[in-house]
């Protein structure tokens, strides 16, 4: 008996997280643009979706049942994806703009496609269809954004790439593993482990390396961290590892092309940012990677069904 969703199920919690992780690029950097330091930035964020996770493992009254092979998943969740991958992330985003970050964070599939290799070479083998795809939809990223300026790197930018791009493998690698050992790991448990232990290592971090807070905790902020944390952190994970179960690490990679194409919307939404030809070129061209990558997947399925 196959007990795998409705494809129809699964693309609509792919839209959901991908507008949720898209969000989150203007959220963060909302939240450094009104003073806080990137580690408690990150930490107030990753404290809020572990209080989040704790109160529904307790309402659920959700049963420890893990083997000792899945304590490892959840420590490497927690301090690579949770704590390191976001201090990275906001670290990258004080020096560059909230569209940029979302570019360099597209290298995510590339990475994933590598480490998959690497890692699962069996179950993700490295395809001609997956690294064209992957190239052309990167390139769309990069149409998008296109200006005659962004190529002027200074080094404070140049320094703010290099961050961001730190975290994508740090960011890709636990997403490999944990798809390669750990399919019978329920996600909310993955989940409230791994954001308790990022949550509690980015305070620490904080103290530490930034000091007692010395920001005023405005409505903005208190607002888009509760945002953050709420949603794009606690749904926006789970919502993650729970596609990761169901589809390929390669195939749910390509959500990071997509939440840049949120970051324009939200542009044109909130700020009045009009779209131009270059979006419009960017977007078929993303859209042409993904297809590209999933025509083998669209093939089989459809020579299956008859």
């Amino acid at each position: 008996m196959n007990n795998k969703p409705a494809a129809v199920f699964l693309y609509l919690i792919f839209i959901v997280t991908v507008l949720l992780f898209g969000s989150s690029w203007m959220f963060n950097k909302i939240v450094l643009e009104e003073g806080v330091t990137p580690i408690w930035a990150a930490s107030m964020r990753q404290g809020i979706a572990a209080i989040v996770f704790l109160l529904v493992f307790v309402i659920k009254k959700q049963k420890i049942s893990i083997e000792r092979r899945h304590i490892k998943l959840i420590i490497m969740h927690g301090v690579l994806m949770m704590a390191l991958g976001h201090i990275f992330t906001f670290m990258g985003q004080q020096h560059i703009s909230s569209g940029l970050s979302s570019i360099v964070f597209s290298f995510f599939p590339l990475a994933v496609v590598l480490i998959s290799f690497i890692l699962m070479p069996k179950k993700e083998p490295l395809t001609a269809a997956k690294i064209i795809g992957t190239l052309i939809g990167f390139l769309g990223i990069i149409i998008i954004f296109y200006n005659k300026d962004i190529l002027q790197v200074s080094n404070s930018s140049a320094l703010g790439i290099i961050l961001i791009l730190i975290a994508v493998f740090i960011n890709a690698i636990p997403n490999v593993i944990i798809k390669r050992d750990g399919a019978e790991l329920d996600p909310l448990t993955l989940n409230t482990g791994g954001m308790l232990i990022g949550a509690l290592l980015l305070l620490v971090f904080a103290f530490i390396f930034e000091g007692t807070p010395a920001f005023t905790l405005t409505s903005k902020i208190l607002f888009s961290e509760l945002y953050l944390g709420i949603f794009c952190s606690a749904l926006g994970f789970f919502l993650y590892f729970w596609l990761l179960r169901h589809i390929s690490v390669s195939r749910l990679s390509l959500s990071a092309y997509l939440t840049p194409i949120v970051a324009v919307i939200l542009g044109y939404i909130f700020y009045n940012e009009m779209l131009s030809f270059n979006h419009y070129i960017g977007m078929l061209l993303i859209f042409t990677g993904i297809f590209i990558t999933e025509i083998k997947h669209y093939v089989k399925r459809k020579n299956t069904a008859l």
